[in-house]
């Protein structure tokens, strides 16, 4: 289990972590949808945190529009 941070802050996540959006992020016409997985590439130095998902797809985006991936019955 990740470690807790204050509510005030969102979480801070690491290189390979695997993460969903909470909310769409992108450009409005090439959104990626709330829900989508994908696994952290890089932090940039704006704070924001680089994620290639599964669609193949890199974006930076906000910690605040990220959770920890929750594991599923396949164990991953």
């Amino acid at each position: 289990m990740p470690p807790s941070t204050t509510f005030d802050e969102p979480p801070e996540f690491d290189v390979g972590d695997r993460v969903v959006t909470t909310d769409p992020v992108g450009r409005r016409l090439h959104r990626i949808p709330r829900g989508s997985a994908g696994i952290v590439v890089a932090r940039t130095p704006e704070r924001l945190i680089a994620v290639r998902f599964d669609s193949g797809r890199v974006e930076h985006v906000h910690p605040a529009s990220l959770a920890y991936e929750q594991p599923g019955a396949d164990g991953r």
